[in-house]
């Protein structure tokens, strides 16, 4: 697969014992890196302006439930698009893909601001809008961890995952800046469908960018039920469902915040607050740093972390000041956790002869799964038992997560492992010039 380029294969490995990463370059030109950043930030930020639907449909004097709906179908396309993001990927490039997802992000953006003249409008940017994100931020990291040895993966996928939570965190505060001023939501729609389009042309300048850099070869990019099992199957399947109850801890915490916060007569936009910037900040100051660490000692370490702000949640009884350190600690655990389960999970399937697209992209969908999921389990336990009980149970999860951390293979501890061969179904891989 050559992300949509004609240019021959080069830089086969001759004597089919070299492992195909190893060749593979430590950095990323920044040329290749930086517009690509800017794309990811503006797609995330798009989708971050789903969170102010419900304040424009009621602008829009629309039904109270229009919203949700338009949230729900756009869930739904989410999930669907996932699976099917790798098999066009597949067809017509990895880059490519990534450009027309970016170019459906703008038409759901048109089709947010046209909600202001025709509502229905607003129902076909919701659909648009969960294909377009899903299959960007499904397909985003590999980008990445084709173009890098497995050693220097986690820095860059840590410096894009908080890219991406830059961009869901400026576009609430942006929506309601541009409103202010022009009287509308629909601005930030229609400025947002005009940076979507400069961001697929950021995805095009990457392309020609790293036209002439080595690539790992993803010949099985799509998702196949095949490739699905063998990789549940192998020890790939122990960081996948840890990001798995990781979207489950993330989705109840910031979906329940209000009743938590309400509980205790707190404001929950400190949450939201302290948890986007501690975790913005974190991801670019410490990404460096992170390649060097033992990354399954890492893991758990954020877990614990984690587990830490959710004792210190449980047991606050009305304290701002510890509501704030709580949602700076959840930051400091959960904000890293992503990248570093992601590094984890592609790097066994390479020291297994696993499929690693296959395996980046089921470690998303996991992640939504329990994104999307725990909600429905959370909201029953919250009306049912109170936002304690929930919070004790999302703890509860957090420890199964640190069990499962002390089962992650002992090579994912030492950075200096992924320097060595792979298994015998990796050899002889070719190394593409794409």
């Amino acid at each position: 697969m050559n992300g949509g380029s004609t240019s021959p294969l080069r830089g086969r490995i001759a004597d089919g014992t070299a492992n195909p990463a190893d060749q593979l370059s430590g950095t990323l030109d920044y040329r290749a890196f930086v517009p690509f950043l800017i794309a990811s930030i503006v797609i995330a930020a798009a989708y971050g302006t789903s969170f102010l639907l419900p304040d424009y449909m009621h602008a829009l004097e629309t039904d109270g439930q229009a919203a949700g709906l338009i949230i729900s179908s756009g869930m739904a396309t989410t999930l669907v698009s996932c699976c099917l993001a790798g098999w066009l990927a597949k067809r017509i490039g990895l880059l490519p893909t990534l450009t027309a997802a970016s170019l459906f992000m703008a038409l759901a953006m048109l089709a947010f601001a046209g909600a202001a003249l025709d509502t229905r409008a607003a129902y076909g940017g919701g659909l648009l809008v969960g294909a377009a994100w899903s299959v960007f931020f499904i397909l985003a990291p590999l980008q990445i961890i084709r173009h890098l040895r497995p050693s220097a993966r986690i820095q860059y996928l840590t410096v894009l995952s908080g890219s991406q939570m830059a961009g869901l965190g400026l576009a609430a505060p942006l929506g309601h800046l541009l409103a202010k001023y022009t009287g509308s939501l629909a601005t930030i729609y229609a400025v947002l469908a005009i940076a979507c389009v400069i961001a697929a042309a950021c995805v095009d300048l990457t392309r020609r960018a790293t036209s002439r850099l080595s690539a790992l070869a993803m010949p099985d990019i799509a998702i196949t039920l095949a490739a699905t099992t063998t990789l549940l199957q192998k020890c790939t399947a122990l960081p996948i469902a840890m990001i798995a109850i990781s979207g489950c801890v993330f989705a109840g915490l910031s979906t329940y915040q209000s009743a938590y916060s309400a509980s205790r007569h707190l404001n929950s936009d400190l949450f939201f607050l302290f948890f986007t910037a501690t975790s913005v900040i974190l991801r670019f100051s410490v990404a460096h740093l992170m390649g060097s660490l033992p990354l399954r000692r890492l893991a758990l370490t954020l877990i614990l972390l984690t587990a830490a702000s959710l004792v210190l949640f449980l047991f606050n009884g009305g304290s701002t000041s510890l509501y704030i350190a709580a949602s700076v600690l959840f930051a400091a655990g959960y904000g890293l956790s992503y990248s570093t389960l992601n590094t984890i999970a592609v790097n066994l399937a390479g020291e297994h002869g696993v499929s690693v697209p296959t395996t980046s992209q089921i470690f998303t969908l996991a992640y939504f799964l329990g994104l999307f999921g725990f909600p429905m389990v959370g909201g029953q336990l919250v009306r049912g038992f109170g936002p304690d009980v929930m919070l004790l149970s999302l703890l509860s999860a957090t420890a199964l997560n640190a069990v499962l951390a002390t089962r992650l293979g002992q090579s994912t501890s030492d950075p200096s492992h992924f320097r060595k061969e792979l298994t015998h179904a990796d050899r002889g891989a070719t190394i593409e010039m794409e």
